[in-house]
């Protein structure tokens, strides 16, 4: 078979892995890269000996591409993503989808009419440990859900990447909000509250921490609590996890303990295992799950775990829950 030519819009952190496994995957090839950093899109083409297009629009559209990985911030997601749909090519969108609800609608829209399949990228759909409390609840092995908690508890020196150019709705409550609908359902009424100041004063003027309740449809009940305020000395990756409570039993996912750490002349490090985690030279763990389902999907051979409406409804319910804490109202979303 074909290899699937493919091309990246966007190489920040995500884009460059996203490149990198589309690079090494059996069934793809990377037919070409995008980025408005044209010294960092050329030394990415170059060491992998493909194409640098310096528009993202043309890169998009490109003729000799099959498939597209959307990359960028969320805020150039739209543009791009319309592009990659209106040319006929499947295409990923990074989460969250976009930065607006009208946004993320118009993706999600487009789509729909054209009959272009697009993947929101929510990788925790792919990574293993998350499959497993869907297939659990799936196949009724706690019985009906009762309750969920979940944190998503950075650190401040997340900053130092962000600078303040996303808020922690967008950032981690997309995250939180998808597993919340793909475990539990739709969301009937959510209401939050938030608390600023300890990353202000590093420098960025964002809140510290959101904790948000939640009601479902089916009448079960959450809450969620999501921030990036602690400190650097932080063990692991901060503190995040996922609970859930049904009427026969529980299942409960902790994240920020990986499970391995390296002590060196520089004291502890961790290593990721599950996200992108370099085996033999080559990435797997859930970003390769994800890509090789992204192939899939683009080659007609699976429909999108992830679709552009779920990716627009994570949208809508993360700023549901800025909308619930600016006005201390409960909100039907």
């Amino acid at each position: 078979m074909a290899q699937l030519p493919t091309a990246v819009i966007g190489l920040g952190f995500m884009g460059s892995r996203w490149a990198r496994a589309l690079a090494e995957h059996d069934g793809a090839r990377l037919a070409a890269v995008s980025d408005l950093r044209e010294e960092l899109g050329r030394d990415l083409a170059e060491r992998y000996s493909t194409r640098f297009i310096p528009d993202p629009i043309e890169a998009a559209a490109d003729a000799d591409v099959a498939a597209v990985a959307v990359c960028t911030p969320e805020h150039l997601h739209v543009d791009a993503a319309l592009a990659a749909i209106e040319a006929g090519h499947p295409v990923m969108v990074e989460k969250p989808l976009a930065h607006t609800v009208t946004a993320a609608e118009s993706i999600r829209d487009q789509a729909a009419k054209l009959g272009v399949p697009v993947l929101a990228g929510h990788i925790l759909r792919f990574e293993p440990r998350y499959a497993a409390v869907h297939s659990a609840v799936e196949a009724g092995e706690i019985g009906a859900v009762q309750a969920v908690h979940s944190e998503r508890i950075g650190l401040v020196s997340d900053q130092r990447v962000l600078r303040g150019r996303t808020s922690l709705a967008l950032y981690y409550g997309v995250h939180e909000m998808d597993l919340c609908r793909w475990y539990v359902g739709e969301v009937e009424t959510l209401w939050a509250a938030c608390s600023s100041g300890v990353v202000a004063a590093a420098g960025f003027p964002v809140d510290d921490l959101f904790s948000v309740g939640l009601r479902f449809v089916s009448g079960a009940h959450g809450t969620s609590t999501l921030g990036w305020c602690l400190p650097d000395s932080t063990l692991g990756y901060g503190i995040t996890g996922f609970t859930i409570i049904g009427e026969r039993g529980v299942v409960r996912v902790s994240q920020a303990d990986v499970g391995l750490y390296v002590v060196g002349s520089k004291g502890r490090r961790h290593h990721d295992v599950y996200y992108s985690p370099e085996v033999g030279g080559r990435l797997f763990g859930a970003l390769g799950i994800e890509v090789d389902h992204f192939v899939r999907v683009a080659r007609g051979a699976a429909k999108p775990r992830c679709t552009a409406a779920d990716g627009a409804e994570a949208v809508r319910l993360a700023l549901a829950t800025e909308n619930a804490a600016r006005t201390g109202e409960v909100i039907r979303p």
